[in-house]
């Protein structure tokens, strides 16, 4: 036992006596709230190209995927694996669930509206999609999908404009720019 204490005697004035190693310690960050992040990303998102978007889409998504409850988070889980399994009643149930038990919920609103459109439930879709942009108006998404379904309802204007939106957040989204230059294209064609 004497000889364990001296051993750690020893070793601890060695470590006294050791020149100080060049330790880099990181530079502290401030702490941002989810909302603060949020925007930054956002902010970012309105000037990056499709390649510097990616990373940034995913962390806005996660970032309104998070509910703070985890009630809602199982549930939420539960529609996108009943999604993924073409499950749709099921989905839209979850989704709706969400949608009652949060409503100021926006991810909650923005799936159970393209669950409705999926269902060609045009009139809650709509609904479910200005209620999901009420809550959070730079949904991106939301605009996409209402661009869809006004396209699809021939409404080509409104449409266009839903497009136009959703490129005002997010500029290099590839899907939004071919059918916004489509949609164009089609009026340039009409015009004549």
């Amino acid at each position: 036992m004497i000889q364990l204490l001296l051993s750690g005697l020893i070793f601890a004035t060695t470590l006294q006596d050791a020149p100080a190693a060049d330790v880099q310690i990181a530079p502290q960050t401030e702490f941002q709230t989810p909302e603060v992040r949020l925007t930054e990303r956002l902010d970012a998102l309105a000037e990056a190209g499709p390649r510097e978007a990616a990373p940034l889409i995913d962390e806005i998504h996660a970032l309104w995927a998070h509910s703070g409850s985890a009630t809602i988070a199982l549930l939420m889980d539960r529609g996108r694996a009943a999604e993924q399994a073409d499950n749709a009643d099921i989905a839209a149930r979850m989704y709706d669930h969400v949608t009652q038990i949060d409503p100021g919920f926006a991810e909650g609103w923005l799936a159970a509206g393209r669950m409705a459109a999926q269902a060609e439930d045009w009139a809650y879709a709509l609904e479910s999609l200005n209620t999901a942009l009420t809550l959070e108006p730079r949904r991106y998404d939301a605009y996409l999908t209402i661009a869809r379904l006004l396209e699809r309802a021939n409404e080509v204007e409104a449409a266009l404009e839903a497009y136009e939106d959703a490129l005002a957040i997010y500029p290099a989204h590839p899907g939004a720019i071919e059918a916004r230059d489509r949609l164009l294209a089609l009026q340039a064609g009409r015009a004549l």
